[in-house]
């Protein structure tokens, strides 16, 4: 049972009372990540109630992490804003590859880079002399509260980015559009240590759901690959990607 109590939820500072009226702990989730092998968190928030499900409070408030590929969601609305890359085919096969990303990185520069992230306040850190690995070698850390009001900022065009850099952003992230439901995340994965994220939001007669879900595999061969198997595993128990919600 969840005690009444105030926290700071959330990307900006999105504050909420955390009762046992609005937070909700499914034992179903952590059985669910149990046989994939895998610990960890997962948050998914209906906008509408401001209703959560939490399968590990402590771990999504105070724990922070790595981001992994997940911060390439900076560098590249940072380059959308400023017109240094367009949305066309040729784009979204290159943001399919870590180099691509590295070198969309350094074109940017550091000091942009570290002062977007300052005012956006994602995470912690940076303070490390690697300039090309500090979303995985934990320079940089950041809880999945901040991860989930991260993609909500996005969803409602809230970030410090022109609103067309957001909206061609979102349509790069759309990974499944049909009658029933919209999912769109981003995903990172750090398949060495077996870390893996994924932040995002399913919508569902028009209505958006936003979820954070942060796995470290038991089994380091799992190493996080099938993350996006156990996202929609989770979603289906919880009773989306049905079009019924």
């Amino acid at each position: 049972m969840f005690k009444a109590a105030m926290f700071l939820f959330g990307f900006g500072f999105f504050v909420f009372a955390c009762s046992p009226n609005n937070v909700k702990s499914d034992p179903a989730i952590v059985k669910i990540m149990d046989s994939a092998s895998v610990t960890g968190v997962f948050a998914l928030m209906e906008n509408g109630s401001g209703q959560f499900t939490i399968s590990n409070l402590a771990t999504y408030k105070d724990s922070a992490f790595a981001p992994l590929h997940t911060f390439f969601a900076i560098p590249t609305l940072i380059a959308l804003d400023k017109g240094m890359i367009s949305h066309d085919a040729k784009t979204w096969v290159a943001f399919d590859s870590v180099n691509y990303y590295e070198s969309l990185i350094a074109k940017i520069g550091r000091e942009t880079i570290l002062k977007t992230r300052d005012s956006l306040h994602y995470g912690k850190g940076i303070a490390t002399a690697d300039s090309t690995k500090y979303w995985t070698n934990g320079s940089l850390l950041i809880t999945p509260d901040e991860q989930l009001g991260f993609i909500k900022k996005l969803y409602f065009n809230e970030l410090s980015f022109q609103k067309r850099a957001q909206d061609m952003y979102k349509k790069m992230i759309l990974k499944e559009d049909n009658a029933n439901y919209k999912l769109s995340y981003i995903h990172g994965v750090d398949a060495e240590k077996g870390n893996a994220w994924i932040l995002g939001y399913v919508e569902e007669n028009k209505h958006p759901y936003f979820f954070v879900l942060y796995t470290h595999a038991v089994k380091t061969s799992t190493g996080g690959k099938d993350s996006s198997s156990l996202l929609k595993t989770i979603l289906l128990q919880q009773g989306f990607l049905k079009g019924v919600r």
